[in-house]
């Protein structure tokens, strides 16, 4: 089984969860990792909210994308993107109602233009904010900063999440890649 990411790059959230590409690059600011099951499962169904447009899932007049990958051998799920809570603008410039973060059903079974339900996840997060820099005379004495929900959070992990852009890419099992997830979060 590869190891599974647990170093200081990339989305918090997906710790456990996600293998980087190249574990030992760090290269302009960007960060990938292929989705992995803690058994090493690397195939998953996809569940969505939002508004499918050319492939992409998009943000509706509602809400926010919600993204959810379904291990395809045990049924476990885990949350890859959620709009409301990862990115820089959802930690510390947009603020989401409760019935948004909560209420975005249905959630959707994504199937790509050959029909096919299962595929392999790649996740890139681009770090092109200086959080050192914006954010240090914010830090408490204990590490953490406030977002704009008004909960604290470590400060690491706010720069982990708090990425500027997120793009995410499914393989099917014939090779078909597709680009589901592209956006602006900063």
């Amino acid at each position: 089984m590869p190891e599974i990411h647990n170093s200081k790059w990339g989305p918090a959230y997906l710790e456990g969860w996600v293998v980087p590409e190249n574990p030992e690059a760090w290269i302009e600011q960007e960060w990938t990792g292929k989705l992995c099951s803690q058994a090493g499962h690397t195939k998953f169904h996809i569940f969505y909210y939002g508004e499918l447009m050319d492939d992409l899932i998009a943000v509706t007049e509602f809400a926010p994308q919600l993204v959810i990958a379904e291990n395809a051998a045990t049924g476990e799920r885990i949350v890859i993107f959620d709009g409301t809570r990862h990115g820089y603008d959802a930690l510390l410039c947009e603020t989401y109602t409760e019935e948004q973060q909560n209420n975005r059903t249905p959630l959707l079974p994504y199937l790509d233009e050959d029909g096919e339900d299962t595929f392999e996840v790649s996740v890139t997060a681009f770090y092109n904010v200086d959080w050192d820099d914006e954010f240090s005379d914010d830090v408490d004495e204990n590490g953490q900063l406030e977002l704009i929900s008004g909960e604290r959070c470590d400060f690491e992990e706010a720069k982990r999440n708090g990425f500027d852009a997120i793009s995410i890419t499914i393989t099917s099992a014939k090779g078909l890649k597709t680009e589901i997830i592209q956006e602006e979060l900063a």
